[in-house]
């Protein structure tokens, strides 16, 4: 008769048991008919010893024997992914990573496309920057001029400029409003569409754009490339209370060009009294031999500046306690100059580096980090003053930042 029993592995799994009496020949757990069930067949073969048991097998305890705590199934163990299995795991994370992507486009998504001169634009945004609208009219009279639309008023051409802007807010404005804004003026249409665009206070928008321009804010720092994005934006202005003349636009021009390229123009006898468009015709004519011999020469002061100021930073960081130092005792006292080799070898190297230091010192010759040193701060402080000193004579300073940098 077999007794069967539980035990616990290493891993602290029950294992199956079975002890044989004397009698009787052991059983193989291949034989047993019921895995819940423990009966004794009479093997036909050769009785061969029982391998153990399965962990996924539980047998039952007989009455008569000891009760035995019931055991919890154990879990099965992870099996290789079916082919559909797998395909329902990539869909569902394909479903997941959907609104990723989505989210990815959408954010990714211009504020308006131009799609060549045979299309429309294709303006996605709600709201556009001044300079955005500028470019998405240009587009719009390019089309309109491509398709033999002599009138950019008639009443196909401003169906064309309403269903250009195609966001969810844009459309079902427009929508809601196209036979009111058929029937209006055409400056009284214009600002309808700038003002859903740009704003309801679109004017300030477009004047504060304008005064925060800047020459070197533009492409290439061109004048041209200024000049036009000024005008530019003062003709959204046409017909409204912020449109500059000729003269205010005059004066701010003047004021939003740098420096150097003001001080170019006054040393060319370029007088900002002239006529509006005089100014303009001998500052564009100015702006190439500017922007290819002088800007050059300009940048790199600017890079020399920036270098020394580094240099300086640098140099009173790492030595602000040899120059306490050197403030407060100037010369190297002689008995703190020689100190013993740190091994036999290098005796002789270092004793006559210590009688070379000696002479000097005793000489009252201060050290060669500190001379250095010196000089590197007396050099600097040279360029900086030459450079201060003669703002207004600028352009005179290349040779003499020549000579410096060679040194």
């Amino acid at each position: 008769m077999s007794i069967v029993s539980l035990t616990r592995d290493q891993r602290g799994r029950f294992t199956q048991t079975s002890s044989v009496e004397s009698s009787q020949e052991p059983i193989s757990s291949a034989l047993s008919p019921v895995p819940s069930q423990s009966s004794t067949v009479t093997p036909r073969c050769s009785p061969t010893p029982a391998p153990p048991a399965p962990t996924s097998q539980t047998n039952v305890v007989p009455s008569s024997l000891p009760s035995v705590p019931q055991v919890a199934p154990q879990p099965v163990p992870p099996r290789s992914p079916s082919p559909s299995s797998s395909s329902s795991s990539s869909s569902s994370s394909s479903s997941d990573d959907l609104p990723l992507f989505l989210a990815t486009m959408s954010s990714a998504t211009p504020s308006w496309v131009n799609l060549s001169i045979n299309k429309p634009p294709v303006v996605n945004a709600h709201i556009l920057k001044p300079h955005e609208y500028v470019h998405v009219r240009a587009c719009i009279n390019r089309y309109l001029n491509h398709k033999d639309i002599s009138d950019p008023y008639s009443e196909k051409a401003r169906n064309l400029i309403m269903t250009c802007f195609q966001s969810e807010g844009s459309m079902n404005f427009f929508d809601t409003n196209a036979d009111k804004f058929l029937k209006l003026s055409s400056t009284a249409f214009d600002d309808v569409i700038k003002a859903h665009i740009l704003g309801s206070d679109w004017v300030k928008i477009i004047t504060d754009t304008m005064d925060s321009t800047r020459l070197d804010d533009v492409d290439e720092r061109s004048f041209d490339n200024y000049y036009n994005t000024i005008s530019s934006l003062n003709r959204l202005l046409k017909d409204s209370p912020g449109h500059r003349s000729e003269d205010s636009l005059k004066v701010l021009l003047q004021q939003n060009i740098s420096d150097e390229f003001a001080l170019f123009l006054h040393e060319k006898k370029v007088l900002k009294s002239l006529p509006f468009t005089d100014w303009v015709d001998k500052a564009t004519a100015l702006d190439a031999d500017f922007r290819r011999f002088e800007r050059p020469k300009l940048d790199r002061i600017a890079l020399l500046e920036s270098k020394l100021s580094e240099a300086s930073k640098r140099s009173v960081a790492s030595s602000h306690y040899d120059n306490g130092q050197a403030c407060q005792r100037p010369f190297t006292p002689i008995e703190n100059t020689s100190s013993r080799p740190s091994s036999s070898t290098s005796y002789r190297s270092n004793n006559n580096s210590s009688r070379t230091t000696l002479n000097n010192s005793a000489f009252g010759v201060p050290s060669m980090a500190k001379v250095k040193f010196f000089a590197s701060v007396v050099t600097g402080w040279l360029v900086t003053s030459l450079l201060n000193a003669t703002v207004t004579n600028r352009f005179s300073l290349f040779p003499t930042a020549h000579l410096l940098l060679m040194i």
